[in-house]
């Protein structure tokens, strides 16, 4: 294939490509709650599994799993934030296991992290606009699970 075809074929790709547009949206949707969240020091990635520990979602697997997200990139967030004292760890009841619950300082973190959670909330919706929103929770709701 010619350079010149290999071009046409690129630009062809890279406009029909519905995984390029939908990490498009993630990565400047993601940047908004960066953003807002940077001053607590919590990522967006952090943040949520925060959220999943408090609703009870509580081994690294069931996280993994639940969000749709790498074991290792999962670990890795666990890991740190274990460091930094916000989750604690204990043997599972079938000895194989790992439970992972929210220390007091994890939900402290969770709860003074939420205002900025909420301002990225708001210029998402702005970002995104009401259509897109609307389109998103249908989309959301139509993906297995």
């Amino acid at each position: 294939m010619s350079a010149d075809a290999t071009k046409d074929l690129a630009r062809a790709i890279a406009q029909d490509c519905l995984a390029r547009r939908i990490r498009q949206v993630g990565r400047v949707v993601s940047g908004v709650y960066e953003r807002e969240l940077r001053p607590t020091g919590v990522t967006i990635a952090q943040f949520n599994l925060l959220v999943a520990l408090a609703c009870g979602l509580g081994t690294a697997k069931v996280l993994s799993e639940r969000l749709q997200l790498e074991k290792s990139t999962v670990s890795r967030n666990l890991e740190r934030m274990a460091q930094l004292g916000w989750i604690a760890s204990r043997s599972g009841e079938d000895g194989r296991s790992v439970e992972l619950s929210l220390t007091a300082a994890g939900r402290g973190r969770l709860r003074a992290a939420h205002p900025a959670w909420q301002r990225a909330q708001a210029a998402a919706r702005d970002v995104l606009g009401p259509d897109v929103l609307k389109h998103l929770e249908g989309l959301a709701q139509a993906l297995p699970r």
